[in-house]
């Protein structure tokens, strides 16, 4: 599956519901000194994210003046072989409760977009993300569509900048990536990201650290994983934060919490099922 795009180098889902790689493999290949960017990016990649996982959640919002809206959130997710569905349900504030949205995250090796969808309980509508919408804010968040959906590995360009900066007492490789020339506009559109900094740790390959150039000018996103811990034995970072930048100036950001998340447990089909979100909305 695709690493998150997410700020960068990430997917929301996984940031939220997994981070970890299958360490025997990664262990040797770190002992043998011989992994490229993109060798490091591809483990990032693989992380094993369990069949199943659902988690509850608040998503808080902090402008500028550093006043607070909080929502909450039910997340599920579910691997199907070549993709992995993802749904998120708003319980609150009143204004969001019900929404709904869910994407489909393709495997890396399949050629095919991601698809997305979202419910808006206040129209009864059900509208699909299309790819020019995926750099639009994710209802309201510092997060876009871009960096919930997906990242794909095949878009970009890879290199170690530094071999070695420790993050939060961790040692961890610095990787910048930019868009292939080929693929500039199309990434230009589906992301709005211009280049990414990724710092990711050696021991687990997680990422715990991105910085994100935009291509408005002057706008700049900092990303951080923290509280990463294992649960039923999957790393997972509990807390998720993403500021975006003006001008070296901060103007917004967003906080990811995770309250409470299991893994393995039995998630049903037709809850990522487009033509259910109505139905899935009232499920809780």
């Amino acid at each position: 599956m695709k690493t998150t795009n997410f700020v960068s180098g990430r997917t929301l889902s996984r940031w939220l519901l997994t981070p970890l790689l299958l360490l025997s493999v990664l262990v040797s290949a770190t002992e043998n000194n011989s992994l490229s960017a993109r060798d490091i990016m591809a483990q990032v990649d693989a992380r094993d994210e369990g069949e199943n996982s659902v988690a509850t959640s608040a998503m808080i919002l902090i402008d500028s003046r550093n006043r607070q809206r909080v929502r909450q959130l039910k997340q599920y997710a579910k691997e199907y072989g070549d993709k992995q569905k993802y749904m998120a349900h708003f319980l609150s504030p009143a204004d969001l409760k019900d929404t709904v949205y869910i994407n489909y995250d393709w495997n890396a090796s399949a050629d095919v977009d991601d698809e997305s969808w979202l419910f808006l309980p206040a129209l009864n509508k059900v509208k699909r993300i299309s790819s020019e919408d995926r750099s639009a804010a994710f209802l309201g968040s510092d997060f876009s569509y871009a960096d919930i959906s997906g990242f794909e590995l095949k878009w970009y360009d890879y290199r170690i900048i530094k071999e070695s900066e420790m993050v939060d007492g961790h040692d961890c490789w610095v990787i910048e990536y930019e868009p292939k020339a080929a693929l500039r506009d199309k990434v230009l559109r589906t992301t709005g990201d211009l280049k990414t900094q990724t710092w990711v740790r050696k021991d687990i390959f997680f990422q715990v650290k991105s910085k994100i150039w935009k291509a408005r000018a002057g706008e700049i996103k900092y990303f951080m994983a923290t509280d990463v811990e294992q649960i039923d034995g999957i790393w997972t970072a509990q807390k998720m934060q993403m500021i975006t930048t003006k001008n070296d100036k901060r103007q917004h950001s967003s906080i990811f919490l995770i309250q409470d998340i299991n893994y393995g447990v039995g998630v049903g089909d037709d809850i990522f099922l487009p033509d259910n979100m109505q139905r899935a909305a009232a499920m809780n």
